[in-house]
């Protein structure tokens, strides 16, 4: 439990951006993922792995891939994969609420005992417009990986709108080409390059097993991933987001739900897990 907990940015959003750009400049490379409670408990994150995982089974697979793969090889490899991000986002109210309570009951040891909720779809957009506003927008542009083709149209209509760069995008159900990217990336010689990622499902974490597994391959083209999740989504209007008073009081899963059952009813009854996870991780002497 711990090492998972202690991974998990504390900072605000403003804290996020400088520490991503740090990274940046250190790394040359930057990988940022997201959690919420979901993946704790789907992935069992908080149990202890000793096996050895060869990563390179990752770095071209596609979903069909995955399935040949064991859950015994998928969860540790999905959490060796979130502790080695370069830094791992908080998501949703239960991640938050168990956070709290853990650090309540000093299994965890923090300053700050609440979680800034950093969930994807609204911090990548505070991201992108302070990165273009401090360092010239001609100095970034954008790359897109993932989902079906029309949703990746009008995902990038919903960017261009705002009036971000679009250097290359390509549709999930083929591997990544990162020779055009590099092709690219000599050509257009801007200083930001943003690789956005929906290469995901929640059997199969493909996205971040990818980074994870292609860490170099990511610094030599000096790119910036987010792991997106189902951001795309959202902003090619697919799904739609809780009206702002739902949000502020922490029910925008509800809407989810009702909306969308068949997409996100193993995602709720895997949050309401916590229940389970307060008792056996922090009421529990023993633990």
């Amino acid at each position: 439990m711990k090492p998972i907990l202690d991974k998990l940015f504390t900072g605000n959003k403003i804290d996020a951006y400088e520490y991503i750009l740090k990274e940046y400049y250190r790394k040359s490379r930057v990988i940022v993922n997201y959690l919420y409670f979901a993946n704790v408990t789907g992935k069992h994150l908080f149990d202890k792995y000793k096996t050895s995982i060869d990563k390179t089974i990752f770095q071209d697979a596609l979903k069909d891939d995955y399935k040949i793969l064991s859950p015994s090889i998928i969860s540790p490899a999905y959490k060796k994969a979130l502790l080695e991000s370069d830094i791992l986002l908080p998501d949703w109210i239960a991640l938050q609420l168990f956070y709290r309570m853990a650090a309540k009951r000093k299994k965890i040891s923090t300053k700050k005992e609440w979680l800034n909720n950093l969930n994807w779809t609204d911090f990548w957009l505070f991201f992108i417009d302070r990165l273009q506003s401090e360092k010239w927008k001609d100095n970034v542009e954008l790359y897109l990986y993932g989902t079906y083709p029309g949703i990746l149209e009008k995902t990038k209509l919903f960017l261009q709108e705002r009036w971000f760069s679009i250097a290359y995008s390509q549709d999930g159900f083929s591997n990544f080409d990162r020779d055009q990217v590099s092709e690219i990336r000599k050509k257009n010689k801007k200083q930001y390059a943003v690789l956005l990622v929906a290469r995901t499902t929640p059997e199969y974490p493909i996205q971040e097993l990818r980074a994870w597994s292609n860490q170099d391959k990511i610094a030599k083209n000096k790119l910036m991933i987010f792991n997106q999740w189902g951001t795309f989504d959202f902003w090619a209007g697919i799904q739609k987001r809780a009206p702002k008073l739902r949000r502020t009081y922490k029910i925008e899963w509800l809407r989810r739900l009702i909306t969308d059952p068949k997409r996100n009813y193993k995602k709720v009854i895997d949050t309401t897990l916590i229940i389970k996870y307060i008792f056996s991780h922090l009421l529990l002497k023993n633990k």
